[in-house]
């Protein structure tokens, strides 16, 4: 199944006159399958096909773990204000509530699978690449909300790796000791091939793609529980290898500064491009998955369809 990703925001349905039914026609036009929704503030959900959605992306928290665990957070979340504005309220709860509300919403739009992230990263950590905590705490943190939340019948529940600590897709055993202990019956991964590669540039690998066909290679028998691929790219070695700590120290007391800042950050990381290098059938070949998803990005319209149609070509789909 070939799919893209598109969201709900009012920023992007403006991109067509008629709403939904013209992203739902540029789908159709260029042989793809379906869109995986990137839910965004807005829940009503009510005027998209249903037959459009095939994947629902849930809710994302960078950073969660030190308020999710009781610990101190003054850091990241000085007041009861930002952690109400982060998570929606200022306990623990918050998170199982908005991840409920989330599940309701897939089972409603009658999706096919969820992406879940598995990830924590401090701010500043986002910044020095530094981390005092590791995979493991935040899987077993990640399963006490997923064995909460995530019950009876519903989609497929896949699981996102990313680069900071948690779901990295780099060790065979923690992979098969975290979906071991998931409770929801229905469950594998989303690699995501660009964090893969974001993931290879911290630990100094220049050919990111190589070190996403060595993880892959590596995973062995674990490769049966990667059941979808968001496929993209990134060309932000160098970026990576600089010093980035001014940035965080730059931070001042306001939050609409503060989160273009990190957005800058993130994204000049994370660049979501089309991944232009054939080796990515290679990968592709390999996992063998049922959701082929092209996660781009693009500052409009003409942008963004070039860029899924540019993937496309490359994948020998279009």
């Amino acid at each position: 199944m070939i799919l893209c990703n598109f969201s709900n925001t009012q920023y992007h349905l403006d991109w067509y006159d008629d709403k939904w039914q013209g992203v739902n026609e540029f789908v159709k036009r260029n042989k793809m399958d379906g869109i995986e929704l990137l839910l965004h503030g807005n829940e009503d959900v009510s005027q998209i096909p249903k037959d459009l959605i095939k994947g629902l992306h849930l809710s994302y928290f960078p950073t969660w773990l030190e308020f999710y665990k009781g610990d101190a957070y003054e850091l990241d979340f000085p007041d009861d204000e930002s952690l109400i504005r982060t998570f929606g309220g200022n306990t623990p709860e918050s998170l199982h509530k908005r991840f409920e509300r989330d599940f309701e919403i897939a089972k409603n739009l009658d999706v096919e699978y969820m992406v879940y992230h598995v990830s924590h990263v401090r701010l500043k950590d986002a910044f020095t690449f530094e981390f005092s905590y590791t995979d493991k705490e935040v899987l077993d943190h990640t399963l006490k909300i997923v064995n909460d939340v995530f019950k009876g019948d519903g989609p497929t529940l896949l699981f996102e790796n990313l680069w900071w600590p948690g779901l990295t897709l780099d060790d065979s055993e923690i992979l098969e000791s975290f979906l071991g202990q998931v409770e929801y019956k229905n469950v594998g991964i989303m690699m995501d091939v660009s964090h893969l590669m974001l993931k290879g540039f911290l630990e100094g690998y220049h050919d990111g793609l190589q070190y996403v066909l060595d993880t892959v290679d590596n995973l062995g028998e674990s490769i049966r529980w990667i059941k979808g691929m968001h496929i993209n790219g990134t060309n932000s070695y160098e970026y990576m290898c600089q010093n980035h700590l001014e940035k965080y120290l730059d931070y001042q007391d306001n939050p609409k500064e503060n989160f273009m800042r990190i957005y800058d950050h993130i994204s000049s990381m994370d660049q979501h491009i089309p991944l232009l290098d054939s080796r990515i059938n290679d990968i592709i070949d390999k996992v063998n998955p049922d959701y082929q998803m092209i996660e781009v990005v693009g500052k409009d319209k003409s942008t963004w369809e070039g860029y899924v149609k540019k993937q496309m070509k490359v994948m020998n789909v279009l």
